[in-house]
């Protein structure tokens, strides 16, 4: 490899770091001038761009949502919204669990979203009569923490129990 070469290698290489490093501190290099649009494109695409924040200390546990049922005698079980099918449908679940979970969401969207699920859950077992709709996340300790003996907790952010509703019987009356 020619000097002129490695030259120009080294260049392009520094420049991807220096794009990187911007990224990762926050910097957007839209108002780089005429240079700007095209930068900004070029961190995108190879992930220059990226905040990096999945290292941050106060990054937890995604939330997690359980379902459980419970029959006339009092038997429980633990469901899932959709059996695991394929990674899209999971993703999909996973990202309507996102906006239950999401702080802009107010308790109107979350009632109406445990009920559906609920409604999903009798559909699939006919015997229960309620579903218990717990949304939150572990709470997982500092490395500290742990090593002092501190455990995972659970931390409950919406919880709701919805009643399968009576039938209707043979006159229409329930």
């Amino acid at each position: 490899m020619t000097l002129r070469r490695r030259i120009i290698l080294l260049a392009a290489v520094a420049a991807h770091l220096v794009l990187v490093v911007l990224g990762a501190l926050g910097f957007c290099p839209c108002g780089a001038g005429p240079l700007g649009p095209l930068l900004l494109a070029y961190g995108e695409l190879t992930g220059a761009d990226n905040g990096y924040g999945f290292y941050a200390p106060s990054v937890g546990d995604p939330p997690t949502l359980t379902l459980t049922l419970v029959d006339d005698a009092g038997r429980t079980a633990v469901d899932r919204l959709a059996p695991k099918s394929t990674r899209e449908a999971d993703i999909r679940v996973e990202d309507l669990i996102e906006v239950f979970h999401d702080r802009r969401s107010d308790d109107d969207v979350r009632g109406r979203l445990a009920a559906s699920w609920a409604a999903n859950l009798f559909a699939r077992h006919p015997e229960a009569r309620s579903v218990t709709v717990d949304m939150g996340f572990h709470r997982v300790p500092s490395l500290v923490k742990a090593a002092r003996g501190a455990r995972t907790r659970w931390r409950s952010v919406y919880r709701a129990r919805v009643v399968r509703p009576a039938r209707a019987g043979p006159g229409g009356d329930p």
